[in-house]
């Protein structure tokens, strides 16, 4: 999600084998230092070609978002006369975190070797890092925005964690028929999976842009499901957009279900942050599952009938 947003690096391509006429694409884990503190895997990175532009550019897989944007400081030592041609500034604003933006209209993206053609991309103008003129021609890939659910609506997207690849499919395979679903909730292109703590069901969104723990929850819905009287452990603290942040972290005194089968998560993280709060509310959600719960699974989200599913 926009919170946990981070740079990223290289990635490759293995083509393949179903007679549907969809690629994998494959994906990097990018390590970070945060706060002092270094994580190997804070977040998926996907190689991005945009309509003929001859550079080597990736954006953050999210699937917290709501939808795909370009970020416009990461573009504008770039020359990309063409597609600023379809940017629509008299159509109506896109906003991300305050930052003002427009669409590009029917512009051809290639996802490693994936097409994804007539998309409309969110421009926001002034977000982003700016990349120094003096290596956009370089060979590394220039992390330029963030690749959101809305490209793989009504579709089938399944998710290969270990072998680091993902596809989409437009009926899926029959060995991905065996996964264990369960029936998600969505809004705005995002998944709600159910979990159920204790004797309490809630739900959580599945984000691949968290990855600072399994379950990130809030300092209001913590509460729900651990004790007053345990001591909360501070795993990093810092300064994220000019204020205070801190992740805690306290143990999970009942079991975890999804789908009524037990999960081996045993503690929680939360947050300092009043925007947590809002947005958990505002979502009717407790919190957020990060992908690395699911390192060792592939997972099948069901974007045509709202299931998500795992395999082993």
């Amino acid at each position: 999600m926009k919170r946990h947003v981070l740079i990223i690096t290289l990635l490759f391509l293995t083509t393949s084998s179903f007679s549907q006429k969809s690629e994998w694409i494959h994906f990097d884990w990018h390590g970070e230092s945060i706060f002092g503190r270094y994580y190997e895997k804070t977040a998926i990175s996907l190689p991005i070609r945009i309509e003929n532009m001859p550079y080597n550019f990736c954006c953050q897989l999210d699937l917290g978002a709501t939808r795909t944007v370009f970020y416009g400081n990461s573009l504008k030592n770039y020359s990309f006369n063409t597609i600023s041609q379809k940017l629509d500034s008299l159509g109506e604003p896109y906003y991300l975190i305050g930052h003002k933006g427009n669409f590009l209209r029917n512009i051809d993206l290639k996802i490693d070797k994936k097409d994804f053609l007539k998309t409309d991309v969110a421009y926001i103008y002034d977000y982003g890092d700016e990349i120094p003129k003096d290596s956009i021609n370089s060979l590394s890939q220039k992390l330029i925005g963030t690749v959101a659910p809305d490209l793989f609506q009504n579709k089938y997207l399944v998710i290969d964690f270990p072998n680091q690849k993902m596809r989409l499919y437009d009926e899926l395979p029959n060995q991905y028929k065996k996964a264990d679903f369960v029936n998600v909730l969505m809004r705005k292109g995002r998944i709600k999976i159910p979990l159920t703590i204790g004797n309490r069901t809630e739900y959580v969104i599945f984000d691949t842009g968290n990855c600072l723990g399994d379950l990130l929850l809030d300092k209001e819905t913590i509460d729900l499901f651990t004790h007053p009287n345990d001591a909360a452990t501070e795993l990093l603290s810092g300064k994220s957009w000019g204020q205070d942040y801190v992740v805690y972290q306290k143990k999970l005194p009942e079991p975890v279900f999804i789908n009524g089968k037990k999960i081996a998560i045993t503690t929680a993280q939360f947050t300092n942050s009043d925007d947590d709060v809002q947005f958990n509310k505002e979502e009717k959600i407790i919190g957020l599952i990060g992908p690395l719960f699911f390192i060792n699974q592939t997972v099948i989200i069901d974007y045509k009938n709202l299931r998500f599913g795992t395999l082993k």
